[in-house]
């Protein structure tokens, strides 16, 4: 039994978490993100698969067949939580070659992203420990949207 799904977001979702409301969010417009849904603890998170990621929070794929000139990720940062079953669309497939290393992988990518949680809460109730990580996480991360559902509200 696999211990991930690879979905798509539903229409609802969007309409919910519009850009104008949440900045963070992905969202481009006619063209759904893929997503790795991984229920931890009480919460399903929805991890977006991105290209061209330059930053930390996330896992890299080794081997992919896309058409990009940089790397191909799960990107930790812009995670979401969908414990709402409207907000999680249809089945999806992906690249080959990620869905191989996927498979091989999913607890190490699973277990990483649970870290990243981790560390991003410790991060959110302590700032003054971790100046520079607090500053971009706090800008940049989708995460800051659940904070209710993370226990930090």
């Amino acid at each position: 039994m696999k211990n991930y799904e690879i979905r798509l977001l539903s229409p609802q979702f969007y309409i919910d978490y519009n850009v104008a409301k949440y900045p963070e969010m992905e969202d481009k417009e006619f063209r759904p993100f893929l997503v790795l849904l991984v229920k931890i603890e009480n919460n399903t998170f929805a991890i977006p698969f991105r290209t061209n990621i330059k930053h930390k929070y996330c896992y890299k794929f080794s081997n992919s067949n896309r058409n990009t000139l940089t790397s191909t990720a799960l990107d930790y940062s812009k995670a979401v939580i969908v414990n709402d079953t409207r907000y999680i669309g249809d089945s999806a497939t992906i690249d080959q070659k990620e869905f191989v290393e996927l498979s091989s992988k999913s607890i190490f990518i699973i277990n990483k992203f649970k870290n990243f949680v981790l560390k991003y809460k410790k991060i959110m109730l302590e700032p003054a420990k971790y100046p520079y990580e607090f500053d971009a996480l706090s800008k940049y991360s989708t995460l800051k949207y659940f904070h209710n559902e993370l226990g930090l509200e």
